[in-house]
């Protein structure tokens, strides 16, 4: 496989070709997507969405007619890579060639990296924004998290008073929030988590609960919605 430069990310034609019809049939959005998570049967897991809007966490690439975002964790594994699009027989879809993966699983849609990058990434601090809100934080918010500690705990601890009836035993929704950068990251709910949702208010696509979410990017914004289901706000 040939080495790519690891200073940024490349398209091969084909895959512009692609993505550019993608987005010609999609035309509410801007934007693809590209990041990593963690999954797969090798560690990591490439995705890719449409987006409209970009996150203060992104780095931004424009080539061709297309517009690229990738979050900065999901970048320092990407650099130098070639995004292609392949069709072999009756399979087709975006291949990554990563000069930073170690191995790749039989599929070719997982991949493990060297030990000490991976190391070198998770020791980084992490962050939480939260977007501003009337009642919790007027003008928004960044702190640092700490490791093993939840959003709801990350966000107690500096102050923001999100309700939390259930006392974080996932058995109420006050603590709704929605993940606007950094939802690809983080791990599944639960099937508890999504029975508990389903009865949140407001609930979007990227809500969670954050006292059962650990956040994975180096940034993780979020957005308090303005209501829960509670009829008074409780003290804790």
């Amino acid at each position: 496989m040939e080495k790519f430069i690891p200073n940024g990310l490349q398209f091969s034609d084909s895959a512009l070709n692609h993505f550019s019809l993608m987005l010609e049939e999609n035309s509410d959005m801007n934007a693809i997507r590209i990041g990593v998570k963690k999954a797969g049967c090798s560690g990591y897991e490439y995705f890719f969405e449409f987006a409209d809007k970009q996150s203060e966490a992104d780095e931004v690439i424009n080539t061709g007619s297309c517009k690229f975002f990738i979050d900065q964790n999901s970048f320092k594994f990407l650099k130098g890579s070639m995004v292609d699009y392949a069709e072999e027989g009756f399979n087709k879809g975006i291949k990554f060639h990563n000069p930073n993966a170690k191995s790749v699983c039989g599929c070719g849609e997982s991949f493990n990296i060297d030990n000490n990058q991976e190391a070198s990434n998770i020791s980084l601090k992490k962050k939480i924004k939260i977007l501003p809100h009337e009642e919790y934080c007027p003008e928004g918010i960044t702190f640092e998290i700490n490791n093993e500690e939840t959003i709801l705990e990350a966000c107690l601890r500096n102050g923001i008073r999100i309700e939390h009836a259930c006392e974080m035993s996932c058995a109420c929704t006050t603590c709704h929030v929605i993940v606007e950068n950094g939802f690809n990251a983080l791990d599944e709910a639960t099937e508890e988590e999504e029975d508990l949702l389903d009865k949140a208010w407001g609930l979007e696509a990227n809500s969670r609960l954050s006292c059962q979410v650990y956040p994975k990017d180096e940034l993780t914004v979020i957005r308090i919605p303005k209501y829960t289901l509670n009829q008074v706000s409780e003290e804790h």
